[in-house]
């Protein structure tokens, strides 16, 4: 265990309040690990203090850090490893796929995938290393472990809201298409995701994608999309 990752574990069970927050359990969440309850802006602002604390550490500092994180036994040691990336760019510019893939196999359930994949990486930071990218996130649609056939998903959804990218789109629907027979819920929720996230940007491209298959797409991100398309909104 990295020396400030002890303290940043010692700072967030001084936070530690279960009790008050029944929320915090393995079915909330999706994952059998750890929990101290610690809520995820007090997470956040935990992170944001200690990296004052530090500013002038550096890229590989910080992700020596993050590493130690994600090999934490908690479900907020290894949401924290994804924000700490998040707040610097330069730490995920020298991060390799085969890092992520790492880190992926630490992680369990919605929440902790959905941490380090959900607007971390930016548009602009995956077309910079398509090729890596591409490869890496055909390759975990194919993974045997379903979080990461998961986060093949949910690392699109961010850049495809806010880029029109042809190759990011074509890559969206080709995982969707390798994934759409899947019924675990971690898969059709992140499909349905996707979708309406895709919406934002190439809206005709989504909507003629759903017309030619939708006997083929789980039903919920037929239903969830066709409100995107109608309403603007997944809910009405």
């Amino acid at each position: 265990m990295h020396k400030e990752h002890k303290r940043l574990l010692a700072m967030l069970r001084l936070q530690e309040r279960r009790k008050a927050h029944p929320q915090f359990s393995d079915s909330y969440v999706g994952s059998t690990h750890r929990f101290y309850g610690v809520p995820v802006p007090a997470r956040r602002a935990l992170l944001k203090a200690w990296l004052k604390e530090s500013g002038g550490s550096s890229a590989r500092e910080i992700r020596a850090v993050a590493d130690s994180l994600f090999l934490g036994a908690s479900h907020e040691e290894k949401t924290m490893g994804a924000y700490l990336l998040g707040y610097r760019k330069d730490v995920r510019a020298i991060i390799a796929m085969r890092d992520l893939d790492r880190w992926l196999d630490q992680l369990v359930g919605w929440a902790e995938i959905d941490a380090l994949c959900q607007n971390i990486f930016s548009a602009d930071e995956m077309r910079a290393n398509w090729d890596a990218w591409q490869h890496f996130l055909i390759k975990l649609s194919k993974d045997t472990n379903v979080n990461k056939r998961r986060a093949s998903l949910v690392f699109l959804t961010g850049a495809t809201a806010k880029s029109d990218d042809t190759r990011l789109h074509t890559l969206a629907y080709e995982n969707i298409e390798h994934l759409r027979h899947e019924k675990d819920i971690l898969i059709t929720k992140a499909i349905s995701w996707l979708l309406r996230c895709m919406v934002d940007t190439r809206k005709s491209d989504v909507a003629q994608f759903l017309d030619r298959h939708t006997d083929l797409l789980p039903k919920i991100a037929v239903r969830e999309t066709h409100r995107k398309l109608e309403t603007g909104k997944k809910n009405r």
